[in-house]
């Protein structure tokens, strides 16, 4: 009895732990009253233009506005604007729910735009048609970004209590179901990613609730569950394209359940397929409603993700950046996951074969991406590789060797632990009020006189540079070509996102760039970065990955003398 108490209260503690991490700093890098003084300028943005910004975004037209007039409003992450400027694009009041925006499924768009009205209407939220009222207020649209994130870390935490479920229902072994979603919690990749307004996190949740009910089918044969099951893989790939790989998982659970006949096999494979495009349907209706959008939108993915354009070396690039993504964004926890790939492989029950399957189809969309290097886009893998480290436990559980038994724990809650310390780190930079882009717009205010000129190399984004009143200083954009040409006695803004990182060393890759911009007349003045620290442990100050920088890019600032 002490020991199955124990066992429960290390369980609560897990989603206590859990929950701090996701929900504590879900508030940073979010526009409000005492940054706007940094942008400094009235905003003129009709209702028409917010209603067609989509379209005009997406073609050359004179009208459309510089992507800086948005800085005010937007947060530091470069995605969330989307799920709002979609949302913003529909009118309800007319029955039309078309986001014109298909780069992301709508599922998720709509239960967030659900979740906003709701908090409107219990007055938390302040939903306006009028943009400019946000301009005015940004602490109001501070709120709107605040819900759709407390939307992400609920979905985060509540996958995490039904991931314990299910591997509790897969290998009945407390102790091992405790450590597989130690593994999923305190992945950074999934602890950082549901502190955003994004589809990642999101897709994960519905893939696990999918798991669930497919171990449900295996160990009852209850056709209900199945079907269950192929109903939220729709709606995960509803939410998020690439989980739509994993309708091919029905017709696998068939084959290792043995269902009987031929004819039934195809009867039942049919029918989960035709439920799982219905809850895709029913999720991005428009999809079918407006083809045109939906087809532009999705092509335009497909180009700019790589999809059949690549060569053979993008193909070979996969492993090497599938590895680097991982141990970016799952630290030493990668080493359970690739241990318990073997243990499976070797034991091949049919738990195992499902959970392999389902980790090869994950492969997929990021092989046909030639690896394309999000640590978020390896999400899909978690609930998989995580369920996976349960059979890895109870194999090191069974052993009779007491000394290696405790050996092998030792190392598992150690490389556990380690996910744990980093994604805390991120976790406590992210509730620390002054973000780094703001540090260096205060820096910049006080140190640099006004009317000085300011130089971007493209149209300034927050997302990538700190932010500068055009009202105080003389702001030009001189492409990085063209630098030489810059006037005498002005400063250049650099960010280091505005670099894309997929790979290598960043400090490398920071002193290559400052020798480069050197080259062309400026004299480096100064550096703002900040590291995700925890106690003495700092992490990704020198190999990361562009996502993984989000929180913490370098601003460069140059002086031309």
């Amino acid at each position: 009895m002490t020991r199955k108490i124990f066992l429960n209260a290390c369980v609560y503690c897990l989603f206590l732990i859990s929950a701090c991490m996701y929900f504590l700093g879900i508030w940073w890098g979010l526009p409000s009253n005492q940054t706007k003084k940094f942008y400094g300028f009235d905003v003129a943005v009709s209702k028409e233009y917010i209603k067609k910004s989509w379209e005009i975004s997406k073609s050359f037209s004179s009208e459309k506005l510089p992507r800086s007039v948005f800085n005010p409003i937007r947060s530091f992450h470069p995605d969330e604007h989307n799920i709002l400027k979609s949302i913003s694009s529909m009118n309800p009041e007319k029955f039309d729910f078309n986001p014109h925006f298909f780069e992301y499924p709508t599922g998720q768009i709509y239960l967030i735009a659900l979740f906003l009205k709701v908090s409107s209407e219990l007055n938390i939220v302040h939903l306006q048609p009028d943009i400019e009222y946000y301009f005015d207020h940004p602490d109001e649209m501070a709120k709107i970004y605040i819900a759709g994130r407390l939307l992400t870390a609920s979905m985060a935490l509540a996958g995490l209590i039904i991931f314990y479920r299910l591997i509790l229902m897969i290998y009945s072994n407390i102790f091992s179901a405790l450590l597989a979603t130690m593994c999923l919690a305190f992945t950074p990749v999934y602890s950082i990613n549901a502190h955003y307004m994004t589809v990642d996190v999101p897709m994960v949740f519905w893939i696990i609730v999918s798991m669930y009910f497919a171990f449900l089918y295996i160990q009852q044969r209850k056709l209900f569950f199945l079907f269950l099951s192929a109903l939220c893989t729709g709606i995960a790939a509803g939410t998020k394209y690439p989980a739509g790989i994993f309708v091919f998982l029905f017709p696998l659970i068939l084959f290792y359940t043995n269902t009987g006949s031929v004819r039934r096999f195809f009867n039942l494979t049919l029918v989960c397929c035709i439920i799982f495009f219905s809850a895709f349907f029913l999720t991005t209706p428009y999809s079918i409603l407006s083809f045109g959008e939906f087809k532009r939108d999705l092509f335009y993915q497909a180009a700019a993700r790589g999809l059949g354009s690549l060569n053979l070396f993008s193909y070979i690039r996969f492993l090497p950046d599938t590895l680097s993504a991982l141990r970016t964004g799952c630290l030493w926890i990668v080493l359970l996951y690739i241990a318990g790939l073997i243990v499976a492989i070797k034991k091949r029950q049919i738990s195992e074969k499902f959970l392999l399957s389902g980790f090869l189809l994950s492969i997929i969309p990021i092989f046909a991406c030639g690896g394309f290097k999000y640590t978020r886009y390896y999400l899909i893998m978690l609930p998989f590789l995580a369920a996976i480290t349960g059979k890895l436990f109870e194999e090191i559980f069974r052993l009779k060797s007491g000394a290696l038994r405790l050996l092998l724990i030792f190392g598992c809650i150690t490389a556990v632990l380690s996910g744990l310390v980093k994604s805390t780190a991120y976790t406590r930079l992210m509730t620390e009020n002054r973000d780094v882009r703001i540090i260096a717009a205060e820096f910049i205010e006080k140190d640099i006189p006004y009317g000085t000129t300011i130089i971007y190399t493209k149209d300034p984004w927050v997302f990538e540079v700190p932010p500068v009143s055009p009202l105080k200083y003389n702001l030009l954009v001189i492409p990085e070509h063209a630098l030489a040409n810059a006037p005498s006695k002005s400063f250049l803004i650099i960010g280091e996102l505005q670099y894309f990182l997929t790979s290598g060393n960043r400090k490398y890759l920071m002193q290559r760039k400052i020798r480069m911009i050197e080259q062309k007349g400026f004299k480096l003045k100064e550096i703002f970065i900040r590291y995700p620290c925890a106690g003495p442990f700092s992490f990704d100050q020198y190999w990361t990955i562009h996502d993984m920088l989000y929180t913490h890019p370098a601003i460069l600032l140059f002086y031309k003398p």
